[in-house]
């Protein structure tokens, strides 16, 4: 079992340095745009899988690509995501795209960009349900086409940034209350300074000047049960350094994802979500290949199909080998308090009926000295007759 494990992460690892990965949605902890401060358990390794479009008609005749008016313009997306748990406090994600619609006259892209990203995460905050980490990504320019309509912006270029993660978790020990709230807040550079997002003409003004960078952030709330996921979460965009007109997707952006998953077995779940754009679709861009008038920047909406698959471990009881030992500690924990609860009650009946005799003596005490005080009395008074 060692063997194939070491195996299986090995042909792993070479898939990543032959691939890359695209971070287009969160194959790990959290919800699909919104990642929790969690990490993948250690040695625990997931494979993901989702498609992802959005469509709208078209109102022109575009020759060169063949379209006419009246047609539907398709917007499709296939990514595949590997994460693997490296320890408690690491884990590693890789997401490629394997398929882009690009609507440039050369076709779509397969493969496109790829995405690594490393999570640092599962610190607790001492005395309360919260847990931060951080996430460090890379963008590789394993594709050929970039400056993609309806697509986050990108230049073709390598880009990285860093995302900070923070996650709040409210759970009865029976665990049929279970919420979760997460919150992002990030960094991106574009490092395309010197790019040209216009290489096939003449145009004014389409090399990059000044790298370009935005502000990211996401806030969720996630409801996890034994069998369904349900998730509601904000995510969105906003340019530090805008880039150029000539790109495409320069403005901000703030969306609402709905989501559900389902897991009928412990190591594969399905999963759809849908996006929902809540900023106006402007368009600010000039100069687009294609060009699409009345087309918004970014999708209205967009629809996620997927299914996620445990590979390892392999043994069902190693996959929940932590559970059940947590599982036990938190049972010797409630055990262990509620016997010092018991002790300290017994402390307490023990000095109150200390109390209560030292009392008693005291009375029989002042009692008996009433007895002899009221003796002595008599006696004086019979010694007087």
């Amino acid at each position: 079992m060692r063997v194939m494990r070491g195996f299986t992460v090995f042909l792993m690892l070479i898939f990543m340095t032959l691939a890359g990965q695209a971070a287009v949605i969160n194959g790990g902890k959290g919800l699909p745009h919104t990642k929790a401060a969690f990490t993948t358990r250690p040695g625990h390794l997931t494979a993901l899988g989702n498609v992802r479009f959005w469509g709208k008609q078209s109102t022109f005749t575009y020759e060169s690509l063949g379209i006419e008016s009246g047609s539907m313009i398709w917007v499709v997306q296939g990514v595949a995501n590997f994460t693997y748990g490296i320890n408690d406090h690491i884990a590693v994600s890789l997401t490629p795209v394997l398929y882009q619609d690009t609507h440039k006259e050369s076709g779509e892209e397969i493969p496109w960009d790829s995405f690594l990203n490393f999570k640092f995460g599962h610190f607790k905050v001492e005395n309360a349900p919260v847990w931060v980490g951080f996430d460090i990504g890379a963008r590789f320019p394993t594709g050929e086409k970039h400056n993609v309509l309806f697509e986050d912006y990108t230049a073709g270029a390598f880009e990285y940034g860093v995302t900070g993660l923070f996650s709040y978790r409210y759970a009865t020990p029976d665990l049929k209350n279970d919420i979760r709230i997460h919150a992002n807040v990030g960094y991106w550079n574009y490092n395309d300074a010197g790019r040209d997002l216009r290489p096939d003409g003449d145009i004014e003004n389409s090399v990059v000047k000044t790298a370009s960078q935005s502000f990211k952030y996401a806030l969720g709330v996630e409801f996890p049960t034994k069998v369904f996921e349900y998730g509601l979460e904000l995510y969105g965009l906003a340019w530090i350094i805008r880039p150029p007109a000539v790109a495409a997707s320069r403005e901000n952006y703030l969306f609402m994802n709905v989501s559900f998953g389902y897991k009928p077995h412990p190591r594969y779940r399905f999963f759809a979500n849908a996006d929902l754009r809540l900023t106006p679709g402007a368009e600010t861009s000039v100069n687009l290949v294609p060009k699409f008038p009345g087309f918004p920047s970014y999708p209205g909406w967009r629809i996620n199909l997927g299914i996620q698959y445990l590979i390892l471990p392999k043994s069902i009881y190693v996959m929940h080998e932590k559970a059940i030992m947590r599982k036990r500690q938190q049972k010797t924990k409630m055990l262990y308090t509620e016997l010092q609860k018991e002790i300290e009650r017994t402390q307490r009946s023990i000095r109150e009926l200390e109390k209560l005799e030292k009392e008693k003596k005291k009375k029989e005490e002042q009692l008996q000295k009433s007895r002899k005080s009221d003796a002595d009395v008599v006696k004086n008074a019979k010694s007087g007759k």
